[in-house]
């Protein structure tokens, strides 16, 4: 049963204030309406015919069943990008060092040159160990390698790397080279030039590895810091308040991100005039996943949804469900209800349909939209609809919980390299997420051991490395064991390692040599001496 609505549709109010730092001043379209309002009574008769979505949903391109979880890791972190990551960090540490008219004794650029380029290996490693970093956490990076308290050592950190040798790889990390960047004042500038390439990699990845389910979740998330970027946002809603906002678009059942955007700014995202930011980043989000005309579901706050995108998406084949503001545009009875405790209204426009409902007397109602569920209450007389939005509106929340429990979210001046961080474990988690779909009929590996797994596998290979170096250099041509010997009393010789005449700390000298190279040394700089026996 239905009857027309008696009312007319209340004036259009002042645009919403954007949650930024800052305010767009967008205008809500008015859409003239073909056909009118009327009130729609429960329940309404469910649909009997067979649904429109007809995809061939689950994982693909997957690995065997049996394999290994650094084998689901590889399917987002590919050995491609691997190699991006040493080719860039090796030519950034070039042009630093060239850049450097002189450079002192005692500098850890001198350690570069003398323990060589980064290697394939060695990269692995250091995503282990920003991984591995993400489960143990300290207060900052040196605190790693202490070994004041037996109690808080962490010694495989010291056996994968030695702490100056993963600060010159942190220092030095690049994913493009620098060069072809522009300037700021450049008008190509871009402020995400240093990492998209990271985050066109993780789109690529994510829609090859998996065909989502129907229903799919849009909403902002925040990778909190408050250094100083462009980028900057501020979202009060969010624990963090302050950080880079990415909108996402996630599996609303899984948490798996499956497409996303870095948003850089009005000046650099502008939304185009005659549409709502919310709107507008749903239809590039839907057209970037190539999910539109395949009848899936959005489920989305109330910063996105209006009546007129969802008449859009309609048109596009796509549903949509999401709350509403009430400075939306919309019918008087559902902006401003007369309702009671666990009363409703419902409100139909051919497909369109609204939905009221005050749960408690002293509570403001909730109003959604839906152009799928009908209107139908559960045994307790609450609106399924609302049943439906509550289930599935936490995909983005659910992949910000996974990920923020393996993430070491440590203050940087970078803000750039803070955001490539937070996107790696983002990968790893999707890997995860693979891995128990594609293993769903076996016992899985809980998310700890999922990525202590991953972290063994891809520093197993640097530690093989490193015990070669070391039984190398010790057996090599040219090198020897190094000792010290006196030299006669009023003789000195000037420090072959720690002394620096025109740097920091000045020239030092001692009466004690290498007995091979004859050169000056004293025991507390035995481990930097690199002995040649001269000829």
């Amino acid at each position: 049963m239905s009857e027309t609505d008696s009312e007319d549709f209340s004036e259009n109010s002042d645009s919403e204030l954007e949650t930024e730092i800052e305010t767009d001043d967008e205008e809500e379209m008015v859409y003239v309406n073909q056909q009118p309002w009327i009130r729609a009574l429960p329940p309404e008769p469910e649909d009997q015919e067979p649904s429109n979505f007809k995809e061939n949903l689950g994982p693909k391109n997957m690995p065997p069943h049996d394999s290994k979880p650094i084998s689901y890791f590889f399917l987002m972190v590919t050995i491609d990008l691997i190699n991006r990551m040493v080719l860039e960090t090796n030519r950034y540490a070039a042009q630093y060092i060239a850049s450097k008219d002189y450079i002192r004794r005692f500098s850890r650029l001198l350690d570069w040159r003398r323990v060589g380029e980064v290697t394939f290996n060695e990269m692995k490693a250091f995503i282990a160990v920003i991984l591995n970093m993400g489960l143990i956490r300290k207060a900052n990076i040196s605190e790693y390698w202490h070994t004041t308290y037996k109690s808080q050592e962490t010694s495989w950190l010291r056996s994968v790397f030695s702490r100056n040798r993963f600060q010159q790889i942190l220092q030095f990390f690049h994913l493009v080279n620098n060069n072809d960047i522009p300037n700021r004042n450049d008008p190509n500038y871009c402020p995400a030039a240093k990492f998209q390439v990271l985050v066109d990699h993780f789109n690529i990845q994510s829609s090859n590895h998996l065909v989502p389910e129907q229903n799919i979740s849009i909403e902002e998330s925040l990778i909190a810091t408050r250094g100083r970027c462009t980028m900057l946002q501020y979202i009060p809603s969010k624990s963090a308040k302050f950080g880079v906002k990415i909108w996402m678009l996630v599996e609303a059942a899984s948490g798996y991100i499956f497409n996303m955007k870095i948003y850089r700014g009005k000046r650099y995202d502008p939304t185009p005039r005659g549409t709502t930011q919310g709107s507008y980043v749903i239809n590039m989000l839907l057209a970037s996943s190539r999910l539109l005309n395949k009848w899936y579901h959005v489920v989305c706050d109330s910063f996105f949804t209006s009546i007129d995108l969802a008449k859009q998406l309609l048109r596009d084949h796509t549903y949509i469900t999401g709350t509403l503001k009430q400075n939306r545009y919309m019918p008087n009875k559902i902006k401003n209800p007369q309702l009671g405790q666990n009363e409703s209204i419902y409100m139909r426009q051919g497909e369109v349909g609204l939905c009221s409902y005050k749960e408690k007397e002293h509570r403001k109602p909730v109003r959604i939209l839906t152009t799928k569920e009908k209107a139908v209450n559960n045994v307790h007389g609450k609106p399924k609809v609302l049943d439906f939005y509550n289930k599935n509106m936490g995909g983005v929340d659910l992949a910000d919980l996974m990920m923020t429990s393996y993430n070491s979210n440590r203050k940087s001046m970078k803000v750039w390299r803070k955001i490539v961080f937070n996107l790696i474990h983002r990968m790893v988690i999707n890997s995860y997420i693979l891995y128990k779909k594609n293993t769903s009929d076996v016992p899985v590996k809980s998310r700890l051991s999922f990525i202590q797994s991953i972290i063994y596998d891809l520093a197993k290979d640097h530690l093989t490395d490193k015990e070669d170096t070391v039984e190398n250099t010790a057996t090599g041509r040219g090198f020897v064991k190094v000792k010290l010997r006196k030299l006669p009393s009023g003789r000195q010789k000037e420090y072959s390692v720690c002394s620096d005449r025109y740097g920091f700390g000045g020239r030092r000298r001692a009466r004690t040599i290498c007995t091979c190279c004859h050169r000056g040394l004293h025991k507390d700089c035995l481990i930097d001496h690199l002995c040649v026996a001269e000829d």
